[in-house]
């Protein structure tokens, strides 16, 4: 909590103190897609790992030790998780590096969109 500022000359008193609170986002949203040639579907497990895999050629050790969570998964899309001090950083992995699926085949993700808010990424008026 904190105090608003007060104009010049004005006293605080009981009747003007007023409090904001200011939070900060913890999270932040991507709506991303994974893009293949492959036709063979992806285990859940197994498309964590690929985002993990694209975070860690991308970022290194830091992207390997970022918190990731899929909150809903229709392949070849998912909703995901990502700190939000981190959200810049795993946006610009998820849309530049390419990566290879065990099957051989190259792949990569595509972010359709992203939110600080889960509600920004569950639905769009352009789908």
């Amino acid at each position: 909590m904190m105090d608003v500022d007060m104009p010049s000359g004005s006293k605080k008193t009981d009747q003007t103190a007023f409090r904001t609170t200011i939070s900060k986002q913890q999270f932040y949203y991507f709506a991303i897609s994974m893009v293949t040639d492959s036709a063979t579907n992806v285990e859940p497990q197994q498309y964590y790992d690929y985002i993990m895999v694209v975070l860690r050629q991308w970022l290194g050790v830091v992207g390997a030790g970022m918190s990731v969570d899929i909150l809903d998964l229709k392949y070849p899309k998912a909703i995901i998780r990502v700190p939000f001090d981190r959200y810049k950083e795993a946006w610009q992995a998820m849309t530049v590096t390419p990566f290879k699926q065990l099957d051989g085949t190259s792949a990569h993700f595509q972010v359709l969109r992203g939110s600080a808010f889960a509600m920004g990424v569950v639905s769009s008026s352009r789908d």
